[in-house]
């Protein structure tokens, strides 16, 4: 039977343990039998609420003042969801914001199975995004209220009903199986993600095999290069991140070999990358291999997912030193021969030494239409092989991301000035990248992104953190050092790992950026 438990969280800013809201549908047989929505008062410590996220779901502090903390309403939670799967879109996110909140209250994490929409819709249909509007509206779903909790967890139970209708099964264990989609637990220290086991799903989207994209960008800095990834990933699934490799025509491989040139470090903080440390196997085996002469780099998932961005890194054996030196361009490069760690400047480039790339070029006329089902407008460019859009669909596609356009579209590769809808910051972006971030399930905006990532990383690190705010003066002179006009930060204060908005004196591309990124350079000089 079609039995289960839909959920949604919001939060009352960037630390994803601070429940502000939730919303909950019981289902049975398929359809709707109960649902509640309870305001939250967050854990203390994590009870302040960010202007961003009152502006997406319109919660204040005056709405939560009376509201129970999230240690005494956890079992009004528990008692309804009882036996059932718990079904949640980006269940990943709902289930960290229990986890994390129970970590905040010192209390232990409550016994749950569930399932993720978002997972499942990946696997059975081929859309350009599957954040939920979207998918609501492919999907013939009326849903007009996104980010209110109630109405995001109905909207989830309509989703898995149509799953279950195109899969042709009447049961949630069923419709898991039938797209491969395994069921996640969590319980007593144990955290299981509702994951794609491999089987089953839309022809094409299957992680295994990975194929390599050979019309990938040979000067991307990953390109041509075989990478192995280690330890826990943050920002997406090891499967994932193989296929994300295999995008910019890396070759991902499960073991470290003879083979490997790069080797990504997930979960794990760069500065106990060191001789004789507690590190994992593939590492290990990785600095071995280096120091029998084997170039190999090895990279946090913040270098990965630089390198993704189209940013480049320098030189080899590459670690970003985020500890002590917060905000400075150096880098900790370990020198395994003599077991004692080094640190030295980063490479500084000379915007005058090379002619930069243009940011857009002249659109080439074509007599293509849209790839939109019943759309007959003329495409914004050509192209032989993917998907392309109209102009008013790109724009969709952008305003989905988040975005709106300041200039007009020439090329996806090409660099077009935006506006982020939450926070207002105007930067250059492609909208090849709009697209990758939208099957993530990620908004485009780096400022919003960054200023979530340094503050999830304060949190976590605690008292441990460093609290030392960054002055407009060193951050000014940071940027003109690395060809750039400093346009101010981006937080106030502002800390070490916090974005800032920089104009490339070269190009003229605008970016928010972390000040460790601004130390790379601009992308508009090619790599040598």
């Amino acid at each position: 039977m079609l039995d289960f438990t839909a959920i949604d969280f919001e939060t009352a800013n960037s630390f994803r343990g601070s429940p502000c809201s939730v919303g909950l549908v019981r289902v049975r047989d398929g359809q709707v039998i109960e649902r509640v929505h309870w305001l939250i008062r967050p854990p203390e410590g994590a009870d302040w609420f960010d202007g961003w996220n009152t502006a997406i779901h319109g919660i204040t502090p005056e709405m939560v003042a009376d509201a129970p903390r999230w240690k005494d309403i956890l079992p009004a939670i528990v008692d309804f969801i009882g036996d059932d799967v718990l079904v949640a879109h980006n269940a990943g996110f709902d289930l960290g914001v229990m986890r994390y909140a129970c970590a905040l209250d010192n209390i232990e994490w409550p016994e749950v199975r569930f399932l993720c929409t978002l997972v499942m819709a990946r696997r059975a249909l081929a859309l350009p995004t599957y954040r939920l509007p979207f998918l609501a509206e492919t999907m013939g779903i009326a849903f007009a209220d996104h980010h209110d909790a109630l109405a995001d967890a109905t909207a989830v139970v309509e989703v898995t009903r149509r799953l279950a209708a195109k899969q042709q099964v009447v049961d949630l264990l069923k419709l898991a199986d039938s797209l491969g989609v395994g069921i996640g637990r969590m319980g007593r220290g144990i955290y299981r993600g509702s994951v794609a086991t491999g089987a089953g799903g839309h022809g094409g989207r299957n992680f295994t095999p990975i194929e390599v994209n050979a019309d990938a960008d040979p000067s991307g800095y990953l390109y041509g290069r075989v990478v192995v990834f280690t330890g826990t990933l943050m920002s997406m699934t090891r499967d994932t991140a193989r296929q994300e490799c295999a995008k910019v025509g890396a070759i991902p491989e499960q073991s470290t070999t003879k083979r490997t040139n790069v080797l990504v470090v997930g979960d794990i903080n760069p500065a106990v990358l060191r001789p004789g440390s507690n590190i994992t196997g593939k590492t290990r085996k990785a600095f071995e291999l280096q120091d029998s002469g084997q170039e190999i780099e090895v990279m946090t998932e913040d270098d990965f997912l630089r390198c993704l961005d189209g940013n480049r890194l320098d030189g080899a054996e590459v670690l970003l030193n985020d500890g002590a030196q917060h905000a400075a361009t150096q880098m900790n490069l370990i020198d395994r021969s003599s077991s004692t760690a080094s640190v030295a400047p980063a490479p500084k480039p000379d915007p005058a030494a090379r002619l930069p790339r243009p940011l857009r070029r002249t659109p080439v006329p074509t007599d293509q239409t849209c790839s939109v089902d019943g759309c007959v407008s003329t495409a914004a460019f050509r192209t032989r092989t993917k998907a392309t859009w109209c102009h008013s669909h790109v724009e969709e596609i952008q305003r989905i991301g988040g975005l709106r356009p300041l200039e007009t579209f020439t090329h996806p590769d090409d660099w077009q000035l935006t506006e982020c809808l939450v926070c207002g910051v105007q930067a250059h972006y492609r909208f090849s990248y709009t697209l990758d971030k939208n099957a993530w399930d990620e908004g485009t905006c780096r400022a919003c992104y960054w200023r979530k990532w340094a503050a999830d990383a304060r949190q976590m690190q605690g008292d441990w953190g460093d609290l030392t705010p960054v002055s407009y003066s060193s951050a000014l002179a940071h940027a003109e050092a690395h060809g750039f006009e400093y346009l101010g930060p981006l937080t106030a204060p502002s800390y070490g790992g916090d974005p800032h908005h920089v104009k490339c004196r070269a190009c003229g591309k605008i970016s928010a950026d972390r000040l460790s990124d601004v130390g790379f350079g601009c992308t508009c000089h090619p790599r040598e």
